[in-house]
């Protein structure tokens, strides 16, 4: 595809190739191959414990792919203030090309599918309607207040921001292997989860390696909010105040980063993390299919929740 685009005398289609052919080259070298793995596994995982044949899932791993690289791109204009301060006009270029991988691409490719008509139709409906329920959660993540927020709010919107795109791809995966709409919507239903659990992880990600641009930019993670549910009434003001402070103090940041990673607080947000993971377990042992690529789903849960062993989610 993307010699393909390289090759075009269209400036789109060469913009749309460097972008692509950038993504791919750097995944190796900012530490996102396992992250990766998962967004390709998934939906070809999917598609063989349908089928028995999971490579036929190639392309809608690769759809899955092209819509994280923009999603990816576009979410660090937001979380990188440096970057929205490049040169406007590679910052423009960057953000129109990013917003084509993400919509035009994914086309082409479903375009190419040699399948019905019907099929490549709910392809195209399953694809539209998950980047609007991303873009959605993406929304609301923006204005979701940790300060009044509930943890409830707070699943409710990663099962949006994370779990859409996750949910669209397993339930393309069914789709490509043309299952009735109730197999499609369990299938749905089980990537949703599995993209909470994902997005879970990042939070994690983002304290572990003190990257902190959740703190920075004031984002209502899970963790977060379930620490200022379960403290006295002082100590939750004194880390309000500290939230409120961690957009431009690395002192306030270093501190709440402390307060959340504190034992008690991830034993305590652990075990209410529990029950989604028992329900994903749950979800994908209903299903059913291919024993092998059921093996492998399982798999994809465990390592996704095993990524930071000190958060004890197994």
């Amino acid at each position: 595809m993307t010699e393909r685009l390289l090759a075009s005398d269209s400036t789109g289609d060469r913009a749309m190739g460097t972008f692509v052919d950038t993504f791919f080259t750097m995944i190796p070298l900012d530490g996102s191959a396992a992250s990766i793995n998962g967004i390709v596994m998934l939906p070809v995982l999917v598609f063989g414990a349908e089928t028995a044949a999971p490579m036929g899932a190639t392309p809608v791993a690769l759809i899955h792919t092209l819509w994280w690289a923009a999603a990816r791109y576009l979410d660090d204009m937001i979380d990188d203030p440096q970057l929205a301060r490049s040169d406007p006009a590679d910052f423009n270029r960057g953000v129109m090309t990013a917003i084509a991988v993400g919509n035009y691409l994914p086309l082409r490719v479903f375009g190419d599918l040699t399948v019905s008509d019907a099929v490549r139709v709910r392809l195209i409906t399953e694809y539209g309607n998950g980047c609007i329920a991303a873009l959605s959660g993406q929304l609301t993540d923006l204005a979701l207040n940790a300060e009044t927020a509930t943890p409830d709010d707070v699943l409710r919107n990663y099962e949006s921001k994370t779990g859409a795109p996750y949910g669209m791809s397993a339930a393309l995966a069914a789709h490509l292997a043309d299952r009735d709409a109730d197999r499609v919507e369990a299938w749905r239903s089980f990537g949703r989860a599995l993209g909470v659990l994902r997005q879970l992880v990042n939070d994690q990600r983002d304290l572990v390696t003190e990257r902190d641009e959740d703190l920075r930019n004031g984002t209502a993670t899970y963790l977060l909010v379930h620490l200022l549910g379960s403290v006295s009434t002082a100590r939750r003001a004194e880390l309000i105040d500290l939230h409120r402070h961690a957009g431009t103090s690395e002192d306030a940041r270093t501190e709440l980063r402390r307060a959340m990673l504190a034992a008690d607080v991830v034993s305590g947000y652990a075990d209410s993390i529990q029950p989604i993971v028992r329900a994903t377990r749950e979800a994908l042992a209903s299903l059913g299919g291919d024993p092998q690529c059921v093996t492998d789903l399982s798999a994809l849960i465990d390592e996704t929740i095993s990524h930071y062993p000190q958060f004890q989610l197994r």
